[in-house]
């Protein structure tokens, strides 16, 4: 009866909705996998990733791996706070394109800049940057959406204002080389969401209309 009852309610969910659990669940399910301790070179390889490594596919991987429990419930509750309006409005396979690409970029964002201060290249991981690429998207979908900056201690604000607030401080850290956040991934995923609400989704359209030309 758990299980009909749980199928039931997720059916019901729209599938905006199902496609960030979705995520956010793949987010747990990594970051169970890093907890055991015989995946844990396989993970550092695989899901972890490191500029001077050599791997490109670790720059879509490592955003679904986070470094503790905190990271974790941070992102996933920013990622469904913001991203079931986003999805919805999207729909559940633009949004999932959206949000890879966002983490993709962000990474490389990251990767390319890596060696201007070679003292600061380390491992990367996290949704942060595919989470900014969302915030962004929302910013404009829904300027006048209130959110709350926890720095600020929790002072509403409008998304039109917090965001470009934070934008400014992640772009502070990325030049003066702080180390407290991934500010260069924050940044372009963030710049990244913006600018694709602006201008990429007419490219999204026009691929729908030619696939949809293709199977007719």
């Amino acid at each position: 009866r758990t299980v009909v009852a749980f199928t039931d309610k997720w059916y019901k969910l729209s599938r905006g909705t199902r496609c960030v659990y979705t995520i956010a669940g793949l987010n747990v399910l990594v970051f169970g996998m890093w907890q055991m301790p015989r995946l844990l070179p396989f993970m550092a390889r695989r899901f972890l990733h490191d500029p001077r490594s050599g791997l490109s596919y670790t720059m879509l991987t490592s955003t679904f791996s986070h470094k503790d429990l905190w990271h974790l419930l941070f992102n996933s509750i920013a990622l469904v706070s913001f991203g079931t309006s986003v999805a919805n409005k999207m729909g559940a396979e633009h949004f999932t394109a959206f949000y890879l690409s966002a983490g993709v970029l962000s990474s490389l964002a990251s990767h390319l800049l890596a060696p201007l201060r070679p003292a600061l290249i380390l491992p990367s991981l996290g949704a942060s940057g595919a989470v900014y690429g969302v915030l962004g998207a929302m910013m404009m979908l829904f300027p006048h959406a209130q959110i709350a900056i926890i720095f600020l201690p929790f002072i509403p604000m409008s998304l039109s204002h917090a965001f470009p607030a934070l934008l400014a401080y992640d772009f502070a850290g990325a030049v003066l080389g702080w180390r407290t956040f991934g500010h260069v991934a924050h940044l372009a995923g963030g710049l990244y969401g913006i600018a694709y609400l602006e201008w990429g989704t007419q490219y999204w359209n026009r691929l729908v209309k030619f696939i949809d030309r293709r199977k007719n």
